[in-house]
């Protein structure tokens, strides 16, 4: 059973059909600028998507903190906050005064969010909103802060983080169905991961587990 769409070293969920002709229109219209090559191409095969994947977020200390904005806006007719382009767009210029040319298209899980700049000045570089957290948390650099020079240099720049492999085995793997899931989007993100020691040795313990479960 294949689980995801392939773009890249990417591995996708749930993408929505490619967007028309129409959709891509009325979103240009709003943005007031056209969409570059790069990002079109991944919204025809992206659009609405999920996909798991590490972005490195400058900490504001010399260091970065791992973040994953994972859920990619669809091309969708949209209002505000909806996890539409254009729904997006209009929500940002409604609370947060957002300029023109200045699209958002993908978030985290709660509000941090990155946008394409397309203003002359940004030339298509990614940008990225970071929320602030409470205190107790721990301190983060949050506010607007560039994270790639170009919507392919950003999805370039994205990967597959081996502590949240590790994780996730421990913790969300469940059936073999999941075991499966994830030896595909490993084979997809992480083509070396089988020579990694600690995740083979895990994969296999998982596999002893379910295998063993499904005979009891």
């Amino acid at each position: 059973m294949t689980y995801y769409t392939q773009y890249r070293h990417l591995a996708l969920e749930g993408a929505k059909p490619a967007p028309t002709v129409q959709q891509i229109a009325a979103i240009e219209t709003l943005l007031e600028a056209p969409l570059p090559p790069a990002f079109l191409a991944f919204l025809r095969v992206a659009n609405g998507a999920w996909f798991d994947y590490t972005c490195d977020v400058p900490d504001g200390n010399g260091g970065v903190e791992k973040m994953g904005f994972n859920t990619f806006f669809s091309a969708d007719e949209g209002d505000f906050c909806d996890e539409t382009l254009v729904g997006e767009i209009r929500a940002a210029r409604k609370h947060a005064d957002m300029p023109v040319r200045i699209l958002p298209f993908a978030r985290d899980g709660g509000n941090s969010m990155v946008y394409l700049d397309l203003t002359e000045e940004g030339g298509g570089r990614v940008l990225a909103y970071v929320q602030e957290l409470p205190e107790w948390t721990g301190k983060r650099a949050h506010g607007l802060m560039e994270l790639a020079p170009s919507f392919d240099a950003w999805l370039d720049s994205l990967y597959i983080d081996r502590d949240t492999v590790l994780e996730e085995l421990e913790h969300s793997v469940s059936e073999p169905s999941h075991l499966d899931a994830m030896a595909q989007w490993l084979d997809i993100g992480m083509p070396a991961w089988r020579r990694d020691a600690g995740i083979a040795a895990l994969f296999a313990i998982k596999q002893v587990e379910l295998c063993a479960n499904e005979q009891d």
